[in-house]
């Protein structure tokens, strides 16, 4: 039985990928600062309370491992991302360098790391103009954040890995994945959980909104993530690959489906003294679909009522 290790376990996108893969028959471990309140026992093989910004607790993480799913991170809203930097730079680099040298040190063949859309570059981002993102995009560098610029780096750091030490990685970008089991906190949530929670909330049918709520953003669902990171980690594809969907559309109009999925008329109240991050981000899922044949399967319709009702149903 392969063992695996998920860093980030007691994440939204860690603890859904840790009963993904026990159910494919892995021996599951793992680790973080916090147990997720929704992984059940019988669920992962074991659970290690560890913080990975230590080096000592990388290689208690990755001993006897065969392969690591690297989603430790320090993550949030567009607001969080952008006001909490230092921290974040500072604790993701730590967490990722010594990730990468307890894999070395401990023997472990395989690494994915999850990146960001965050890293490619804001002149291609920051008009209504709607440019699809290609992987080869992320060069000459330029992240709208310093949350891309470390995702960035640490892509650039496991890849000296790679060369200098033979440890095997896959890299993915995420493009704002949402569903159940996640942070609806307007701080640290993402935009369908974060409007979800305001939506279930409103009594007078005010949601509030960040910008002009013209930014546009595409969305993709857990379970079709998952489905994504595994397939690309057992492929033989090296280089960084776009996890997304090409369902494009504004904040306005996620929210006013969300308030149609939840029957309610809604009045968008817009704040524009908050962050909303870049004009426009689009993924370019053209690699990922010539090479592994890779579509989201749940609609965003389908996916959105999915977060609504656990939204409502946690309030």
């Amino acid at each position: 039985m392969k063992k695996v290790l998920v860093s980030g376990s007691g994440g939204f996108i860690g603890h859904h990928l840790c009963r993904f893969l026990k159910k494919r028959g892995y021996w599951v471990r793992g680790a973080d600062l916090v147990h997720s309140p929704f992984l059940k026992v019988d669920e992962i093989d074991e659970f290690l309370i560890l913080d990975l910004r230590i080096g000592e607790n990388c290689l208690k993480a990755t001993e006897g491992i065969d392969e690591v799913y690297a989603l430790a991170a320090m993550n949030g809203s567009i607001e969080y991302t952008s006001k909490v930097k230092a921290e974040i730079v500072h604790d993701n680099v730590l967490i990722n360098t010594n990730t990468a040298q307890a894999c070395v040190d401990n023997g472990v063949k395989r690494l994915f790391f999850s990146s960001s859309a965050c890293v490619y570059p804001i002149n291609k981002q920051d008009t209504d103009e709607v440019i699809a993102l290609r992987e080869e995009d992320a060069y000459p560098a330029m992240p709208d954040s310093e949350y891309g610029w470390e995702k960035l780096f640490s892509e650039r750091m496991y890849k000296s890995f790679e060369e200098d030490c033979g440890l095997e990685v896959r890299i993915a970008r995420f493009f704002n994945i949402y569903g159940p089991e996640g942070h609806y906190d307007e701080l640290l949530a993402k935009a369908p959980t974060a409007i979800s929670r305001k939506v279930a909330l409103t009594k007078d049918g005010k949601v509030k909104i960040w910008g002009d709520g013209e930014q546009k953003r595409s969305f993709t669902y857990i379970d079709d993530c998952l489905e994504a990171i595994y397939k690309l980690t057992q492929s033989n594809i090296n280089t960084p690959t776009n996890i997304g969907t090409t369902d494009l559309l504004t904040i306005n109009e996620l929210a006013y489906l969300i308030g149609k999925i939840a029957g309610k008329k809604i009045k968008l109240v817009h704040q524009l003294d908050k962050a909303q991050g870049v004009r426009t981000r689009q993924s370019d899922q053209s690699k990922i679909e010539r090479l592994l044949g890779w579509k989201r399967k749940v609609k965003l319709k389908e996916g959105l009522k999915n977060t609504y009702d656990w939204v409502k149903g946690e309030l």
